[in-house]
């Protein structure tokens, strides 16, 4: 890699780490904004289209109870609501930190992310949806809450 190269590549690290620093501080403080409205203005909590016509739930149904947990150190109740949130923050506070050691080390090549990791989060994702949604529908476990009734009823 020639030198030019290599600055134009750290350059593009030290934005990317401004980027994506400023963007945390503004993304937690409108979740913590979101939450306090959310409670006063219950209108302004749409919910999952998925969950409420097909009665299943969606990669992404119980990520607002996570994030609200994860904001407030419930780790427990996080990974209970939805664990993807917890594993997508932890991806992230990984590459944050690789992000900052390839700026120390002045090697942007230890930052990439190899082109597998998209397809695992792909997997990831299609396989917790169908793993939920068959513990909720074939044996009657809804560990959220919400949907078991409707199977219930649906069965009797």
């Amino acid at each position: 890699m020639d030198k030019m190269t290599r600055e134009r590549d750290l350059r593009i690290l030290r934005s990317t780490l401004i980027v994506f620093s400023v963007g945390a501080i503004v993304g937690i403080g409108a979740c913590y904004l979101y939450f306090a409205l959310a409670r006063r203005y219950p209108f302004l909590t749409v919910g999952c289209a998925m969950k409420q016509i097909l009665h299943i739930y969606c990669p992404g149904c119980g990520g607002t109870r996570a994030v609200r947990a994860l904001l407030f150190g419930q780790l427990g109740e996080s990974l209970r609501a939805n664990p993807i949130v917890l594993w997508g923050a932890g991806l992230l506070a990984v590459q944050y930190v690789r992000t900052i050691r390839a700026l120390v080390r002045r090697d942007p090549a230890c930052c990439r992310i190899p082109a597998w990791s998209w397809i695992s989060v792909i997997v990831i994702l299609l396989v917790f949806f169908v793993v939920r949604n068959v513990l909720l529908i074939g044996f009657g476990y809804d560990y959220l809450g919400d949907n078991l009734a409707f199977w219930e009823n649906f069965r009797a």
